[in-house]
């Protein structure tokens, strides 16, 4: 097997370059960026990655790992706001806290991915079939999960999504579990499609995420 080659594109301390249009969308997210050194580095010659690392007192750190991506998958229906963002930052693929920093949590806690366009699949991450035979249990009309585009992938298999013609955002919660605000979608079943009570639209899940790491960062310096 050939081994893995890392090749260091720049380390950057303090501001990056953001167009003028993210940090209007995104301000939140512009700030806590703006806290960050930064790292680039290519893997094997083709897939550049950005780590986003955050000092705290006494010198532990926190941080992410992203893949940055410039092409644009077609057919998905991704909406703007998802490309602007993820062309900028990159995408979610790993995250570390430190040992005083593991209770707080954020929208990332252990996703596989989150923003990553490559990642990203039309639909609600595998659980259409599940999805639609609990709503013709209960006698519900389903939705057409062709209009979603999932987004964030969690360990368990739950899956964040977004409609891309409303832009609102939906978790499909099989095990009925999450640490914040949650409101079934409309009447739909447990276990199945609910709503951030916080972060209804896909900015607002950007934000709401940036503001979850600046709080820990805050908290900490």
């Amino acid at each position: 097997m050939k081994n893995n080659q890392v090749i260091f594109n720049g380390i950057h301390d303090g501001k990056m370059t953001l167009p003028k249009d993210f940090a209007v969308l995104f301000p939140k997210m512009t700030r806590l960026l703006d806290k960050a050194y930064k790292v680039e580095f290519t893997l094997n010659g083709n897939q550049r990655f950005r780590q986003y690392i955050w000092t705290l007192n006494g010198g532990s750190t926190i941080g992410w790992l992203c893949k940055l991506e410039h092409c644009v998958p077609q057919g998905r229906n991704i909406i703007p706001e998802h490309i602007l963002l993820s062309q900028n930052m990159g995408g979610i693929v790993e995250y570390w806290l430190e040992d005083n920093t593991m209770e707080a949590e954020s929208f990332i806690d252990a996703n596989q991915f989150t923003f990553s366009l490559v990642d990203s699949t039309v639909g609600i991450g595998g659980w259409e079939q599940n999805y639609a035979d609990e709503c013709k249990l209960q006698g519900i009309e389903p939705m057409n999960t062709s209009d979603f585009l999932t987004f964030a992938l969690e360990t368990n298999g739950n899956t964040t999504f977004y409609n891309h013609k409303t832009k609102e955002v939906f978790v499909y919660l099989h095990d009925d579990y999450s640490p914040f605000e949650i409101t079934p979608h409309k009447g739909h079943p447990l276990c199945t499609i609910y709503q951030y009570d916080k972060a209804p639209t896909f900015v607002d899940f950007v934000e709401t995420l940036a503001g979850q790491w600046l709080q820990v960062i805050e908290s900490k310096n």
